[in-house]
């Protein structure tokens, strides 16, 4: 994966499941390859349960911390963020564990009140 920028990120700099707090424009995760994923909104929830679960995918993030995010693509995130990979302390890309708990979905922008 070729990485325009890396940066070491700590528990700190997590906002939510896909977004990570940096100097200047923040983050918006994806996948290794590209892969999109989304997890529930913690800023302005529509409900009641994506508040919980976005809760929960955040805390999972934080747990997998310090790691490294590969930056992928200056301001292709949306909104000014830059598009980057998120590699936890074990190397994995956290859009997986967080697949595997059902904390995310395989999707831009999922709807988390249905």
């Amino acid at each position: 994966m070729n990485c325009l920028a890396i940066i070491a990120v700590t528990a700190s700099m997590i906002v939510d499941g896909d977004t990570v707090r940096l100097d200047g424009p923040n983050a918006r995760l994806t996948g290794v390859g590209n892969v999109p994923f989304d997890t529930p909104e913690t800023y302005q929830p529509e409900c009641g349960y994506e508040a919980e679960v976005g809760a929960e995918a955040t805390a999972l993030v934080k747990s997998l911390m310090p790691g490294n995010l590969c930056i992928i693509n200056r301001g292709g995130g949306g909104y000014g963020r830059d598009l980057a990979v998120l590699f936890g302390n074990d190397g994995e890309d956290v859009r997986e564990p967080l697949m595997r708990a059902g904390l995310a979905k395989a999707s831009k922008n999922a709807d988390w009140c249905r």
